[in-house]
């Protein structure tokens, strides 16, 4: 316990999902969270169980991160509440199915839109601040699909991928610049969250059928828990890798 104490984390998509582990997670290392997500109610419900622990550790916020003014507008209550910004934790995202001839033009878009343009807005706003602080860090949640690539995630595959290539130039960015923030992407592979059960539904609804599935793909024979996750954003958030930067963590099995 501790490892993040006296630091000030802003997740995105911290209502659900990775996100709320995440954010509940850090804040029981120390850290206070500004948990944003672009349905206000589950961000206020991930920062009450937050501060029921921690009173007064967490404050929720709606947030549509492909927007450059909703960003501004949360980076500027986080230092109006807290005053400065340690960890940026770019959790956010979509995930839409489909190949290269079964996917959509408006759909391949919303997916770069989503998980792309986010980071280049979360990022870009985000350093004037985080460079203010003796050590920060950047962590950039991909996947997988990011890496190997998957005939039946295209557009998202290709986000991911682009989140890996951009977060090496920007640790290298702030490196060169002598700005003391580390910037390292997560490479997750199947989680327990509701965007697994939602692909359980989508391929009949036999949820443990699914998972016995995707479990057969896994060298290590297991699907994610969340927590499997959160320590290692734990890691990358905590003065503990400060010579880590434009680094991928690949959680996943040995997949």
């Amino acid at each position: 316990m501790g490892r993040l104490d006296g630091k000030i984390a802003l997740v995105t998509g911290g209502g659900s999902g990775l996100g709320k582990s995440a954010a509940i997670h850090m804040a029981e290392e120390g850290a206070s969270i500004i948990v944003s997500d672009i349905n206000l109610e589950t961000a206020t419900e991930t920062a009450e169980t937050i501060n029921k622990e921690r009173q007064g550790a967490a404050i929720p916020v709606k947030h549509n991160v492909t927007n450059e003014d909703d960003w501004n507008n949360v980076l500027a209550l986080c230092q109006n509440h807290f005053s400065e910004l340690n960890i940026l934790l770019n959790n956010a995202g979509i995930s839409i199915g489909g190949d290269i001839e079964s996917t959509e033009f408006e759909t391949w878009k919303k997916l770069q839109e989503v998980d792309v343009d986010s980071i280049f807005w979360g990022c870009k706003l985000a350093i004037p601040i985080l460079r203010k602080s003796k050590s920060s860090s950047i962590i950039n949640i991909s996947s997988t699909v990011g890496i190997l690539g998957n005939p039946l995630t295209l557009g998202y595959g290709t986000a991911k991928a682009a989140v890996r290539s951009m977060t090496k130039s920007i640790a290298l960015h702030c490196a060169r610049h002598k700005y003391n923030i580390r910037c390292n992407s997560v490479h997750p592979t199947f989680i327990k969250t509701p965007l697994l059960k939602r692909f359980a539904d989508a391929v009949g609804g036999d949820e443990e059928k699914a998972y016995d599935t995707l479990r057969s793909l896994i060298p290590l024979g297991d699907i994610l828990e969340p927590r499997d996750v959160t320590y290692g954003i734990i890691y990358l958030a905590s003065d503990e890798s400060k010579m880590m930067t434009g680094s991928e963590l690949v959680i996943d099995g040995g997949l």
